[in-house]
């Protein structure tokens, strides 16, 4: 009986055992099947890495032929008629048109902003209870010239300055206001040229001086970051008039990679005229922990600038009892951001000026501050899972000069610091568009902080941005 018993165990197991060897012969079919195809996939990212090469080969030579036949604009209008399959036109949301290899890149965006307060202290006899609006719009137009050259062309048109007429402040709250009467204007137009395997660049047309001075990674644009002036850049700099006639060299040595160095030169009034009588020289230098001492860009990335600025224009001193204007201007300032980690970012400004001379008043956003200082912090919104999303709050301090304080003009002067805190939430509904609820606070607006020297009432602004990128 144990003999039967034993006897149809075992084949019960050799019956099972057979049963399996299908199984095990299907899997290594199919273990052959997927080593095929992977060759198959190898060797079509080939064959698509060839096509690539010989669609470029195919559009350079067009863009050859289109440069001896026509203008620049006949370059442009061929190539965007051109058949996207032949490589000539790339599309990235966000980042606009790039039409190559003929070097064109075409980027838009614009920005809708309202702002309202209920604290407007230069209202005049309207309501004190604001709410406006504004918007602008920024027009890019590159055209690269392999790696040895770059040429940009930008138009800013724009429409209403928000609250910025109804406040009276040292700083005001909407640095992206650009009213042209919806006019397109040129803002900047330069070219740039590379030595020394990008080295060193050297630009020179109309220009924007803060591009070469002052920047920050945290807080530096209007359209997507903080709104408020004094945390664009910092208000103790005496810029030129407006975007001007210039000249900027930079310095960006391969043996330390950890430092660059940029000198500029702006005709400082904007005339065109007599461009070396009355300048406006900057000079600044950029130390890059991160790159000295090896640490993790993506985590520890961070600039530290330091800076000097001249103003040539003439000013008044406030101490002359002659006050012809025959006195210049300068300062020196410092604005550093550093990542903390992947999430969090901070920043500071700090900037000084000479304190015995009156402002320029035809440079409309210059003010009487002898030093400044602001700091923020920013974080992504990895922690909620939404990694695109920026909230960021700022706050700072504008200080008037001393001789400002008791210079004799038949006005009264506030004596305080100027202070200023701005938080906002930079949404990101799509590639393209992003909203930015936004608020501010100033206290002792224009150094104000007694009844008898004007309107001392905390200022509150509240706004919303919304930039669409095309």
């Amino acid at each position: 009986m144990r003999y039967k018993v034993l006897k149809s165990a075992i084949a019960f197991a050799v019956i099972a055992i057979l049963s399996m060897q299908p199984v095990f012969a299907s899997e290594e079919e199919l273990r052959k099947e997927i080593a095929e195809l992977k060759a198959k996939v190898s060797e079509m990212d080939q064959l698509k890495a060839q096509i690539a090469e010989l669609q470029k080969q195919v559009g350079e030579q067009k863009c050859a032929i289109l440069e001896q036949q026509g203008s620049v604009r006949e370059v442009k209008q061929s190539l965007i008629q051109a058949v996207p399959s032949e490589g000539l036109i790339k599309y990235t949301p966000g980042e606009g048109v790039e039409i190559a290899p003929c070097g064109f890149k075409i980027q838009a965006d614009a920005t809708f902003i309202v702002q309202g307060t209920p604290d407007a202290n230069n209202a005049g006899e309207s309501n004190k209870s604001r709410c406006d609006a504004s918007w602008s719009a920024d027009i890019f137009i590159e055209k690269a010239f392999d790696d040895w050259g770059l040429a940009l062309l930008h138009l800013e048109p724009g429409q209403a300055n928000t609250l910025e007429d109804r406040l009276n402040v040292f700083s005001n709250v909407n640095r992206d206001a650009n009213d042209t009467g919806a006019n397109v204007p040129i803002t900047e137009v330069w070219y740039q040229h590379y030595l020394f395997n990008k080295q060193i660049s050297v630009t020179a047309g109309k220009m924007d001086p803060a591009n070469y001075l002052d920047q920050n990674e945290y807080a530096f644009d209007e359209t997507t970051q903080f709104l408020g002036r004094v945390f664009r850049n910092s208000p103790a700099v005496e810029w030129p008039n407006d975007n001007t006639l210039g000249a900027s060299i930079a310095f960006a040595p391969e043996f330390v990679p950890y430092l660059a160095l940029n000198a500029s030169y702006f005709n400082a009034n904007d005339s065109y005229q007599d461009i070396f009588d009355k300048p406006f020289i900057s000079t600044e230098l950029t130390f890059m922990p991160a790159k000295a001492f090896g640490y993790d860009e993506k985590i520890w990335g961070g600039n530290y600038r330091i800076y000097w600025w001249y103003n040539g224009l003439d000013h008044v001193k406030l101490t002359a009892a002659d006050d012809s204007p025959k006195e210049t201007n300068t300062g020196f300032g410092a604005s550093f951001d550093q990542m903390l980690t992947d999430v969090f970012g901070a920043f500071a400004r700090v900037g000084w000026q000479r304190q015995d001379v009156n402002i320029v008043s035809s440079n409309l956003n210059a003010a009487p501050v002898e030093w400044m200082w602001s700091a923020g912090l920013q974080m992504t919104g990895k922690y909620w899972k939404r990694e695109d999303d920026v909230l960021a709050f700022a706050i700072g301090q504008l200080f008037p000069s001393e001789k400002y304080k008791g210079y004799d003009d038949g006005t009264i002067h506030g004596a305080a610091a100027e202070g200023h805190f701005e938080a906002y939430y930079n949404f990101k509904v799509t590639k393209n568009l992003a909203l930015s609820p936004d608020i501010q606070f100033i206290w002792n607006p224009r150094g104000v902080n007694e009844s008898y020297q004007g309107d001392r009432s905390t200022i509150f602004v509240y706004g919303m941005r919304g930039q669409v990128n095309f």
